[in-house]
């Protein structure tokens, strides 16, 4: 009677121990998905803003416009991976199972929202070139539309490469809420060998 008491106060402590482990290794993996993404969008943005700022003081017409989007493209694009990526931080990575599903999920959504916005900057592209056909300000508008392009598409490859890894990564931790069974009044653990 002790081993079977002995056994199942090692088994109560020693499985919610291991999903923890797990739990936490998932929000560590998780954060390093993030910053390396927002390294990638730094160094995108980074790239945008030398090139820009060279293209643009060198260059004149729809050329000199293209780099001048360039270079706000690139501004904006580090403005949101610097401080995202130095936000990250040990806490986010020791959350319970509840914090852990939620975080999952605004990241996906994050990325999966992001990819909207790109269809919406190259359709605004599409629109610029369109009106450079006929507006005063040629160059500006075809510039302006070429660069929206580059962009929208850079970033929409990036926000679905960045969707698809965390919906990847995601699946993980719905190997980790399949372990635990609500029925009723009561909740428990499976463990399976």
């Amino acid at each position: 009677m002790k081993s079977i008491i002995v056994l199942a106060l090692i088994t109560f402590f020693a499985i919610p121990a291991f999903s923890q482990i797990n739990l936490q290794q998932f929000n560590t993996e998780r954060t390093d998905i993030t910053r390396t993404s927002m390294l990638v969008l730094g160094s995108w943005g980074t790239a945008n803003i030398i090139v820009g700022a060279i293209g643009q003081s060198s260059s004149n017409s729809e050329t000199k416009y293209f780099h001048q989007m360039n270079l706000i493209w690139g501004t904006v694009n580090f403005a949101i991976a610097a401080p995202t990526y130095f936000s990250l931080n040990r806490k986010s990575q020791n959350l319970s199972l509840a914090e852990s599903v939620k975080q999952q999920s605004i990241i996906e959504k994050t990325f999966l929202f992001n990819a909207g916005l790109d269809l919406v900057y190259m359709t605004s592209g599409l629109y610029c070139l369109e009106k450079g056909n006929d507006d005063s300000k040629h160059d500006l508008y075809k510039g302006y539309g070429k660069s929206l392009l580059v962009q929208g598409g850079g970033l929409l490859l990036f926000d679905i490469i960045m969707y698809l890894t965390n919906i990847h990564h995601g699946k993980k931790l719905y190997k980790i809420l399949s372990s635990v069974q609500v029925s009723g009044n009561s909740i428990g653990l499976v463990w399976k060998l």
